[in-house]
């Protein structure tokens, strides 16, 4: 399966092009549909900015994924964001997705936006592992797994 190619914003201001214009060689994708979700994805944030320590070709981005608004709305809801977040990296992180929702989670298989969902991709938007939910040990496990098949294939 392969992430399908959508644009955003990210709280900076800066156009992307995901997962193709990412900067990692691997990407890890955090995909949110509510408000409430940013505890969720905040369980993943520590081992994250671990992960990009200690692996350099990788980097993880948070995608708020909302319907698309018109360009006030956007502008409103992203000031909302960016004053939540003072950190300028956290905030090149946030890339907002402004989509049609439904023809994005029919392509990535996603039943609910009742949960947040996870990506470790390719800079080609091959998926090389998913999950849903809050972080726990196995899913750091997963990752790492994957992560090591990718650097052995490479």
């Amino acid at each position: 399966m392969k992430f399908p190619q959508v644009a955003g914003k990210d709280l900076n201001g800066v156009s992307h092009i995901i997962p193709e214009k990412l900067e990692g060689k691997l990407n890890f994708l955090v995909v949110a549909f509510q408000q409430w979700q940013v505890r969720p994805i905040e369980t993943w944030v520590p081992f994250l900015q671990t992960l990009v320590t200690e692996h350099p070709q990788i980097q993880f981005y948070e995608l708020p994924t909302l319907r698309k608004f018109n360009v006030l709305s956007q502008w409103i809801i992203d000031s909302g964001m960016r004053g939540g977040i003072h950190d300028k990296v956290m905030r090149a992180r946030t890339i907002t997705l402004y989509i049609d929702k439904s023809e994005f989670t029919k392509a990535l298989d996603i039943p609910t936006e009742d949960t947040i969902y996870l990506f470790l991709v390719d800079c080609d938007g091959n998926i090389l592992w998913r999950d849903t939910g809050v972080f726990s040990e196995e899913k750091e496990t997963a990752v790492l797994n994957a992560i090591s098949k990718f650097e052995d294939e490479s």
